[in-house]
This record gives structure tokens, C-alpha cells and sequence, in this order.
């Protein structure tokens, strides 16, 4: 095979460079022709997508966090291209809920050798994610967390505690399955994939190639509850809470009173208006 790897250098507490040697051993014990990117800034990882379909490779490997993993698949959605995935992110949460090996050379020998499936995919308003989505709460946590210096679990955890308790309901008017609620939520979640990251189970059933999503909307609980509800969510049972209504569908038009999202924990602008769509089967991905 034709093999691309794509690596973000800041990924992996600047660890994700490292892999580069054990890459072109993996190449060169599989037989397979390699070539190696490296990332220097925003845009780079659609690009490097797309440049390896115009070189007919058959396979990009990416070596970092979900957000680099996002920009790839961005390039190369619907296309034949398959998408390798080592996790070296703050949270991982895609390629956990995949199942994917945690140890980063084991993980990157899955993606040189493993076979593929193919795996939904879904959009906020023509912005692609591959795992989970947010309006509210979550949203504006992914905001400071990629404007503050330090990465990983902790720090995250720092930020959800510092804010949960101050937060404030936004409203929110969901459209789904030809029916509107209104809603005082603490986050609004789209989940095609089990997880936030690092453990956090937000949606225990959503499989990424069902053809569905779930949609999460969550109120806020008091304080106690809202201990609880973590606890419940970190142990992969968060389903029965009375603070979480969960609403399947493949589309959704939503309007809530912020402007922010995130997209696989990358914070962007959306906007008020959000348009929700899932497309089946259009990404092939490399698992187990």
C-alpha cells in the first residue's frame, strides 16, 4: 500500500514526533511505500488528505488528538481513502469509543495493518465531526480549554468545576423527527460516537456506523445530582438519569440563544441557526 502519515507535532504533550522512526519500520516491515507530513498550522491536515488522493495513496494514518483527526477526515470524506488513527489528543474520545489501542505504537500498528469499516459521519451547519458535537455548557468549556496553556484530563477537569457550578440554562428549540420542543438545557450533545474523551461516556448505545445519532439534551441537575450524574458518567452509565432526554435521529435544526459549539472539542462560531445532518457510511476507517 501507498501510506501518508500525518503527524501534529504539539499532540501527545509534544510526544507525537517520536512515533516518526517507528512509522518507517512499520512501512518497511509491511512492504508498504511511505510518506510522512508533518503539521505547522491550521488547514494543513485537509490539505495533506487531499494531497494523498491526488498521489493514489490508499491509506492516511493520523498520528494526534481528535481535532487533527478531524481536519484529515475533512479531506477525504466519500472518497475510497482509508483513515488510520493513533490517539495521542487530551481526550481521545473517538478512538475510544472505537475500541482502539490506547499505546501509541500499538495503535500505530493497527493502523498500518488493520482492516477498515465504514463509519457515519455527521455535520453541524456543513462542519464536519466524527464523534460528538455540543451546544451550551460543553461548548463553552471547550472554548477556554483551547485558549488556556495547559493540556490534558486535568486541566479540562479544572475547567468543568470552575464553571459547572455558575452555569447558566440556555434555551434551546429542537427540531426532530416532525416534532419541536423547547428546552432550558445545560448542553445539547450530538453523539455519533459513545464518548467526550478521557472516559466520559456521554451516550453509552451510539454506535459511529448505525446510521443514527443520538441526540442528548441535558438540564442541569443540583449540586448533589450533579455528582452523581458525573460519577454515572465516567462508569458508562448515564443512561436512566432523569436529567438526560435522549431523541435519535439522522437530522435536526436547533436554535439556541448562544453562538458557540464544538466539534470533536474544537470550539467554533456556529452561530444561533444550527442544522444538524448525519451521512451514512461515507468514511473508511481502520480498526480492529
Amino acid at each position: 500500500m501507498k501510506i501518508v502519515v500525518v503527524i501534529n507535532p504539539r499532540s501527545g504533550k509534544k510526544r507525537a514526533e517520536s512515533l516518526r522512526g517507528a512509522a518507517v519500520q512499520c512501512a518497511k516491515d509491511g512492504g508498504h511505500e511511505l510518506e510522512i507530513r508533518t503539521i505547522a498550522g491550521p488547514g494543513d491536515g485537509t490539505r495533506f488528505a487531499q494531497e494523498a488522493m491526488a498521489i493514489g495513496a490508499d491509506r492516511v494514518i493520523s498520528i494526534g488528538g481528535d481535532g487533527t483527526l478531524n481536519a484529515i477526515a475533512v479531506g477525504m470524506v466519500g472518497s475510497k481513502l482509508q483513515l488510520g488513527i493513533v490517539p495521542m489528543g487530551s481526550g481521545n474520545g473517538y478512538a475510544r469509543s472505537l475500541g482502539l489501542p490506547r499505546d501509541p505504537l500499538a495503535a500505530l500498528r493497527l493502523a498500518f495493518a488493520g482492516t477498515t469499516r465504514q463509519m457515519d459521519v455527521c455535520y453541524l451547519n456543513d462542519r464536519l465531526f466524527l464523534g460528538t458535537a455540543g451546544l451550551g455548557f460543553d461548548a463553552r468549556v471547550a472554548w477556554e480549554f483551547d485558549q488556556s496553556q495547559g493540556r490534558g484530563v486535568w486541566n479540562y477537569m479544572r475547567l468543568i468545576i470552575k464553571h459547572v457550578l455558575g452555569a447558566k440554562p440556555m434555551r434551546t428549540v429542537l427540531k426532530a423527527n416532525h416534532e419541536t420542543r423547547e428546552d432550558h438545557v445545560l448542553m445539547l450533545v450530538f453523539c455519533n460516537t459513545r464518548e467526550f474523551g478521557n472516559g466520559a461516556v456521554i451516550s453509552p448505545g451510539s454506535l459511529p456506523d448505525d446510521g443514527l445519532a443520538e441526540l442528548r439534551i441535558v438540564t442541569k441537575p443540583p449540586f448533589l445530582p450533579m455528582l452523581w450524574a458525573f460519577i454515572r458518567m465516567y462508569t458508562g452509565r448515564i443512561d436512566g438519569s432523569p436529567y438526560i432526554t435522549n431523541i435519535v435521529a439522522d437530522q435536526a435544526t436547533v436554535h439556541q440563544e448562544g453562538v458557540l459549539a464544538h466539534l470533536d472539542g474544537e470550539p467554533v462560531e456556529i452561530g444561533q441557526e444550527v442544522q444538524f445532518r448525519l451521512e451514512a457510511k461515507r468514511l473508511w476507517v481502520v480498526g480492529k
